[in-house]
């Protein structure tokens, strides 16, 4: 893939997850920024998550205030890491166990 395509991708794919996780967050316990391939979700007492496109190895790069770091590659329409793990579900259930937030 090339980086005009890789770009594309990924910057979609973080603009779409800030909205979701704006719509989730019916108690307004988050600040969701996004800008420039960073996304940065902070939780105001646990926290701070960032995931920010990483245009030289073509990967979101992901901190976690809860799990630490880890990086997902876009495959099979999927962005996974090297465990083959989704980061929306990922991310979907350390929201539900830690923030009481429902990603869907």
């Amino acid at each position: 893939m090339d980086e005009s395509e890789f770009l594309n991708i990924a910057q979609n794919y973080l603009e779409a997850l800030a909205e979701q996780i704006e719509a989730a967050d019916k108690n307004y316990d988050l600040t969701t920024d996004y800008s420039d391939g960073v996304l940065e979700i902070d939780t105001e007492t646990k926290g701070v998550y960032v995931l920010n496109v990483h245009r030289p190895t073509q990967k979101i790069w992901y901190s976690s205030p809860f799990s630490g770091a880890d990086y997902f590659s876009y495959q099979q329409q999927k962005w996974l890491n090297k465990s083959a793990g989704e980061l929306l579900p990922i991310l979907a259930a350390e929201f539900s166990e830690n923030l009481k937030i429902k990603l869907n």
